[in-house]
């Protein structure tokens, strides 16, 4: 279970081959590459000016609706400027209202060179009025600061609509069940936005070739693509040069990050009562990468590649083996839950059922130095396999993600699980020594009775060359490899390197081990390490007599206070 080290702190399979995600960035640059927009000066808004919002649509059809400034407010919140808007037209009187999806929207308002971009439709209440909506100003989109900008706050009192919240972002996720698709929940537990998740069959009928990036265009932010695919709806508020500016809310807003963003299609926008939304599709083309996600805003760079960890997975049991191929974000704060709901997945897909059982878990991970880490572990469960497996999965990652020594840059990794249908464990009940009194030199002979999960009970008999410097009173304990241990190496030493942490990842004491073990001059020494083909649990102690040349106990200062030696001769089970 990796108690050892918890103290501490095949690539994807590509739909488009690099050339063609180069020529494909290529022709978005050039085609849709524009100079900054002109920004309507927030100083110059007054309630009563009347201008026009753009967003996707049905079929990706670029939607033009009236909006008219109601006011601004300095602060709602969010520690910025907003401006209240109400929006109106056909469009939001057949949607009923600013729509889940519709974040990032631009606002345009005439101005002394024309239309120019006020900001982006982010934040919403509601629990009042849905064609009322508050704009991100561009400016703050951009990174200038409050102290730069000059206003004055103006219009109703905002406190009279509720509370102010993103507008909500559909997230889209194909190749996961129900059940794989709540692990995700947690992800979003923290976090300022307003999820809306709605579940992907495929986007077939939908030609990737005709979709244009500009303003009021919708894209999907990734942060995991391919067999498996999780990612947010959101809109373009502005493109310029090679940047892009979209949302006006962050997504998760914990700064720099690297998710990929691809084109977005939206079929349909569902009106309603409670939280119109887009019914979208995920792109595949690979626009750039989305590198900030700050409270004003995310934004990205057009034609670069994002940092995502290619990740294999494959499980086998009674049938044909199952394999899933997917990349996600390459940043340590993902790796648990998105790997734990592809693993429930993976369970989900093959077996179609939450049951008892027993994996065997396989991680080679391929760091970027060439060091290849691969850890071996087993689990076993009563009631949901799949349910803890998936807790475990990440953890070789995040014990890498977390060491003190240096930062690690993981390459690839692959995870191969053997799964059976049975609970395949075994409790040390007893432990028996043939010596209660030992001349110095002399071996220990122990007898463990293990007791199988519906089995006939098996004793293990093993010999003990004990350490040359033990002397006195002696503890011996016996324990499984499901039991907890200290955070040291093997040899009881502290980890003092990466390298050391590599090698202890390596050597990692598995479930499915019996680890006999002493103090001598209190520090840990392993005696012994025994492979089983069950779950080891249990512990059990006892203490031996080490004998001088003389038949007297050596002296016994410096070693741990003894324990009261267990279980006592008279009561022993064993034949």
């Amino acid at each position: 279970m990796f108690f050892l080290l918890r103290k501490l702190s095949e690539s994807v399979v590509n739909l488009y081959q690099v050339y063609l995600k180069r020529y494909v960035y290529l022709a978005f640059f050039f085609l849709f590459c524009l100079v900054q927009a002109k920004s309507f000066p927030l100083e110059q808004v007054v309630p009563g000016l009347s201008g026009y919002a753009l967003t996707a649509g049905a079929g990706n059809l670029i939607e033009r609706f009236p909006v008219q400034v109601l006011g601004v407010q300095q602060d709602a919140g969010t520690g910025f400027p907003l401006v209240l808007v109400k929006a109106s037209g056909p469009f939001i009187e057949q949607t009923g209202g600013v729509a889940a999806g519709m974040s990032g929207s631009p606002v345009y308002l005439p101005g002394s060179q024309g239309d120019e971009l006020l900001g982006a439709i982010a934040y919403v209440f509601p629990s009042s009025d849905h064609s009322l909506a508050l704009v991100t100003p561009i400016e703050i989109m951009r990174g200038v600061k409050l102290s730069a900008l000059s206003y004055l706050p103006s219009g109703p009192d905002f406190a009279k609509f509720g509370e102010v919240v993103p507008v909500a972002t559909p997230i889209l996720m194909s190749g996961l069940s129900d059940r794989a698709a709540k692990v995700i929940g947690p992800l979003f537990k923290n976090t300022q936005l307003s999820a809306f998740p709605v579940q992907l069959a495929g986007v077939a009928g939908w030609d990737e070739t005709a979709y244009r990036l500009e303003p009021g265009s919708a894209i999907s932010v990734q942060l995991v693509k391919g067999d498996v695919t999780l990612a947010a709806v959101g809109t373009v508020t502005a493109i310029e040069n090679d940047i892009i500016y979209a949302f006006g809310h962050p997504f998760f807003g914990e700064g720099e990050v690297s998710f990929a963003f691809a084109p977005a299609f939206i079929s349909y926008i569902v009106p309603s009562d409670v939280v119109p939304f887009k019914l979208a599709n995920n792109g595949f083309s690979l626009l750039g990468t989305i590198h900030e996600d700050r409270p004003p805003a995310i934004v990205g760079t057009l034609g670069t590649e994002p940092a995502f960890l290619p990740v294999t997975l494959t499980l086998q049991g009674s049938g044909d083996s199952l394999t899933k191929r997917f990349e996600i974000s390459n940043d340590e704060r993902y790796y648990a839950p998105l790997l734990a709901s592809a693993i429930v997945q993976l369970f989900d897909e093959a077996y179609q059922k939450v049951a008892a059982g027993t994996a065997d878990l396989a991680w080679e991970i391929s760091l970027s130095n060439g060091t290849v880490v691969r850890v071996l572990e087993q689990i076993t469960d009563p009631g949901d396999i799949a349910g803890i497996t998936a807790g475990l999965a990440a953890e070789p990652l995040q014990i890498l993600a977390d060491n003190i020594f240096q930062k690690v840059e993981i390459e690839r990794v692959a995870l191969n699980i053997s799964y059976e249908e049975t609970e395949r464990y075994a409790d040390i009940v007893e432990l028996v020594a043939d010596q209660e009194e030992l001349q110095k030199g002399e071996a220990l002979t122990l007898h463990i009775r293990l007791q199988p999960y519906r089995k006939d009970p098996e004793v293990k008999t093993i010999r003990l060359e004990l350490p040359e410097e033990a002397e006195g009173s002696l503890d011996i304990t016996v324990r499984g490899g499901m039991e907890g241990s200290d955070g040291n190496a093997p040899d009881g030493e502290p980890i003092l390197s990466f390298a050391e942490l590599v090698a202890a990842l390596n050597d990692n004491i598995e479930s499915s081990e019996l680890i006999v073990e002493t103090y001598i001059d209190g520090e840990p020494k392993r005696l012994e390490r025994l492979r089983f083909p069950y779950l080891i649990q249990g512990e059990e102690s006892f203490t031996v007599q080490i004998l001088d040349e003389e038949g007297e106990t050596t002296d016994t200062s410096n070693d741990p206070e003894p324990k009261e030696a267990e279980p006592d001769d008279s009561e022993m089970m064993l034949p």
